[in-house]
């Protein structure tokens, strides 16, 4: 799945802008979960301009060095723009493309025998390639090949993640679509405090 930002907005710009500034250096995407607010589960839903950065596959219980040495930069690069932001740099107006997960977009596996079936070859490790109605998707150990049944062509994320097994969710699916960022500068303390001055002056 490589390195992905998961947000609950498509429409935080800082969110967006750290995201571009990181996917020029590293590989990433961009995850919104279309959630409301009341109903976001996660500790980045409490920040005011909170995101999750995740990373996989990786097996539970251990720490491979490419999964790690990707996340160090991710985060590294993130302190980086932070810091060229606060720094008062404006930053340009710029497009981005954000996966959006689909309404009802969890599809579960069609069998609670979580054993007697594995996700069709060719479609493991294929997040976010687009999946189209009636494509191979699992196949059963006697060989039986089960297709996607949706009205639409979508991306699939999350495919086959351990941490979803016990609630028998085999795989995200999402949208894509194109968003407009905002160019965005923020307000350094000497222009606040020069500001401050020339209103105690009037």
């Amino acid at each position: 799945m490589g390195l992905c930002l998961i947000a609950y907005s498509d429409c935080d710009w800082i969110c967006l802008h750290i995201f571009r500034h990181l996917q020029a250096n590293i590989p990433m995407r961009y995850i919104h979960f279309d959630v409301p607010h009341k109903e976001s589960y996660s500790l980045d839903s409490v920040g005011k301009h909170g995101f999750a950065m995740e990373i996989g596959p990786q097996p539970h219980g251990v720490v491979r060095s490419n999964v790690y040495a990707a996340m160090k930069a991710g985060v590294q690069h993130m302190l980086d723009w932070v810091c060229f932001f606060n720094s008062g740099t404006g930053l340009p107006k710029l497009f981005s493309q954000a996966t959006k997960r689909s309404n009802g977009g969890l599809l579960v596996r069609p069998t609670a025998n979580l054993q007697h079936i594995v996700f069709f070859n060719p479609r493991q490790d294929q997040d976010f390639c687009l999946l189209h109605p009636e494509d191979p998707l699992f196949q059963t150990f006697s060989g039986e090949t089960l297709r996607y049944k949706g009205d639409e062509a979508l991306y699939p994320f999350f495919i086959n993640e351990c941490a979803y097994y016990e609630k028998g969710i085999a795989l995200s699916l999402a949208r894509k679509r194109r968003v407009m960022v905002p160019a965005i500068r923020v307000q350094t303390e000497r222009e606040r405090q020069a500001h401050m001055e020339e209103e105690e002056e009037e």
